[in-house]
């Protein structure tokens, strides 16, 4: 598999990055009615495809049922139907708008859900991803509002770990990259992520105005989280807003290249036909820039000032500061707007790599603890060395029956009865094929 995705590259320009490079990426994500999203989610599956990165899962924080169904259908779309999906659960769901795209993609596309039910909860599956991994080794990408990573930082410790929330990304994370705030001359009055502002509030634009909501669960983050906290204000992709003269990263007409039935040219089709047309399909790019950055890094496209502490009032206004010690910061266009825009939309057209179906290999070590009723599994970590793919999950089995999923390398049985059993677990890569299970017998009282 390698020849074909490596030529696909090349022919594209885009640069190569060794195996060992690999950087573990969680995407949160608002997808409904601005189809960034769905362009975000096809620029991480093409870097996924470079071997530069593995998706560990993707979260939603909206309030539509139809959302994460419409992230399971576009990592399917990308052979990636095994990716973890999380929701966010606290709001109360609703159906979708029609005319938002996360609707036509639930609807039109197949993919692993089809109920909002089904998909776990965003923090839960934060929390058990987070376990398992090495320490420092995480990068959340959060491109939409923070509802997931305010609760996950108000946690309590768990089965899967003792840490509470903020200990456990302290511990794990290596940088939360975040679209949001406003960092014109390094302050600025925010709009729309981190709760907006008054002050770019006027009756055509009530989005933009200040929702006190999310402006302090924002300051929650934004003072709660250890790890380092890097944003890609709204000035970068979309920089003319409200007369800033900041220049505006424009992207996703190119997309009318691909095939008519491709998932992310149609989620911009059906943006732009509720608002009167699809011809041109062309927006800003904000979230697309935040991703930029926090996959690839500063590189030749941004200035980062990053040494320093955010804070934001709960007016909406933003300031950075430089500090000693300080690991929050912010970053600024570096690159030319167009050029920009070409890194982006070259990422946004690369194909699928074809589906990975080498099984990975088996998982090491398997053990067992009993705890009253309780069965602990824990295993060592397997592998899937095929480039472009990596093991997203384990299926656990008791006496031949699975029982459920893991999204790390952990499982807690609560439902097994006095007696003899044979546990099994085994690996699967991203678009679900399975390896070779591992069994251990145990027994309760």
């Amino acid at each position: 598999m390698r020849l074909p995705v490596l030529a696909t590259l090349l022919t594209a320009g885009l640069s190569l990055t060794p195996l060992f490079a690999q950087k573990k990426v969680i995407l949160d994500t608002d997808p409904s009615f601005d189809p960034d999203d769905a362009g975000c989610m096809a620029m991480l599956h093409a870097i996924a495809t470079n071997d530069e990165i593995e998706i560990l899962a993707v979260m939603n924080c909206t309030d539509f049922h139809e959302s994460p169904i419409s992230i399971g259908a576009i990592n399917q779309f990308y052979h990636r139907k095994a990716i973890p999906v999380g929701d966010y659960k606290r709001y109360g769901k609703k159906p979708s708008p029609e005319t938002n795209y996360d609707y036509g993609i639930a609807n039109d596309y197949p993919g692993p859900y089809s109920r909002s039910e089904d998909v776990p909860e965003a923090y839960r599956l934060y929390r058990e991803i987070l376990a398992s991994q090495p320490d420092k080794s995480v990068t959340i990408i959060a491109i939409g509002t923070l509802h997931n990573l305010e609760e996950l930082l108000q946690s309590a410790g768990d089965s899967y770990s003792p840490l509470d929330g903020k200990s456990l990304v302290e511990r794990k994370v290596a940088q939360v990259v975040t679209m949001g705030g406003n960092f014109i001359n390094h302050s600025g009055f925010d709009r729309t992520n981190w709760g907006g502002s008054n002050e770019l509030c006027d009756d055509s634009r009530t989005w933009a105005c200040l929702n006190e909501q999310r402006n302090a669960l924002t300051r929650y983050v934004i003072e709660h989280c250890r790890a380092p906290f890097i944003a890609s204000g709204w000035e970068n992709g979309n920089g003319n807003f409200n007369g800033a003269q900041q220049g505006n990263v424009i992207s996703g007409q190119r997309l009318k290249e691909l095939e008519s039935d491709h998932i992310v040219r149609r989620s911009y089709e059906m943006h732009f036909a509720s608002r009167g047309g699809s011809d041109r399909i062309e927006r800003h790019s904000n979230d697309q820039c935040a991703l930029l950055y926090a996959v690839k890094g500063a590189t030749s496209y941004y200035t980062e000032y990053i040494d320093g502490e955010i804070e934001l009032t709960k007016e909406g206004a933003c300031q950075w500061t430089r500090t000693s010690g300080g690991n929050q910061g912010y970053i600024a266009k570096r690159m030319p707007d167009q050029q920009l825009a070409k890194v982006i939309e070259d990422l946004m057209l690369l194909p699928p790599m074809a589906p990975d179906r080498s099984p990975p290999s088996a998982p090491g070590q398997l053990a067992s603890a009993v705890r009253d009723s309780r069965v602990d599994l824990t295993w060592k970590p397997a592998r899937d060395d095929t480039p472009g793919s990596w093991v997203s999950g384990y299926n656990v089995y008791r006496n031949g029956h699975q029982i459920g999923r893991a999204s790390g390398t952990q499982f807690f049985d609560y439902e097994a009865v006095d007696g003899s059993h044979t546990y099994e677990v085994s690996a699967i890569n991203v678009n679900g094929i399975e390896g070779e299970r591992v069994a251990l017998q145990v027994r309760l009282n």
